[in-house]
């Protein structure tokens, strides 16, 4: 049997190591394939995001809704809910939430806070237009009588995430049911602004909470 000295040796390993491995040219075509899939599958990454964020605020905001009328049929008072613009650095926008026991209808001193605010999360904000939103587009600014759902101005005493800013709101009443005239959909649409479309329709990503003014309860459409 023939040996090889050591030298020779190890120049025929590196020989067979080099002939298992790639080109140049092969890597930097492999790095170019994985750098255009990347850059395809961000948009698609982005919806899947937003479509997540959407749906975890609109859980929190339907949990506000069904714990005001809760807390209205076990205190056997009026809850307001409010919802607030509010700016969390993205811009000023319906994404906060509280919830009041009104003075003038418990009969106390002052309002009693049920939630001190609360900030939809994933910078999702509740749509403000005619169409998907009527909570907010068709809110009035009170005089004399409020009819809801009204839109006027937190006062100064109210908690510090959501004093002085303005704010639409409506009651919860004892029975369960919701002061809101009867006989048209009321609604609020969630959405990310960032991915609002350009017609100003909410983008592909959105979910719509329909309250049943009569019963208080909520319905969840999510395309």
């Amino acid at each position: 049997m023939m040996k090889f000295p050591l030298p020779i040796l190890f120049l025929k390993s590196a020989v067979r190591r080099g002939a298992a491995g790639f080109s140049l040219i092969e890597l930097l075509s492999v790095m170019m394939l994985l750098s255009v899939l990347a850059v395809a599958a961000v948009p698609a990454m982005k919806g899947t995001l937003d479509g997540i964020n959407i749906s975890g605020a609109a859980g929190v905001a339907q949990a506000e809704f069904a714990l005001a009328r809760q807390t209205a049929m076990s205190r056997n008072l009026p809850v307001e809910l409010r919802i607030y613009q509010h700016d969390d650095g993205s811009g000023l926008a319906w994404r906060a939430m509280s919830m009041v026991i009104p003075a003038s209808m418990s009969g106390q001193a002052t309002d009693e806070w049920v939630t001190r605010g609360k900030v939809l999360p994933g910078g999702v904000a509740f749509d403000d237009t005619q169409e998907y939103s009527t909570m907010i587009s068709q809110a009035q600014p009170t005089a004399g009588e409020p009819i809801a759902p009204w839109k006027t101005t937190e006062v100064s005493t109210a908690p510090a995430l959501v004093r002085n800013k303005s704010y639409v709101g409506f009651l919860f009443n004892p029975d369960g049911s919701t002061n809101l005239p009867n006989g048209q959909p009321w609604c609020l649409t969630l959405k990310n602004p960032r991915s609002q479309s350009a017609s100003g329709k909410p983008a592909a990503n959105f979910v719509a909470i329909v309250v049943d003014s009569l019963t208080g309860r909520t319905m969840v459409y999510q395309p």
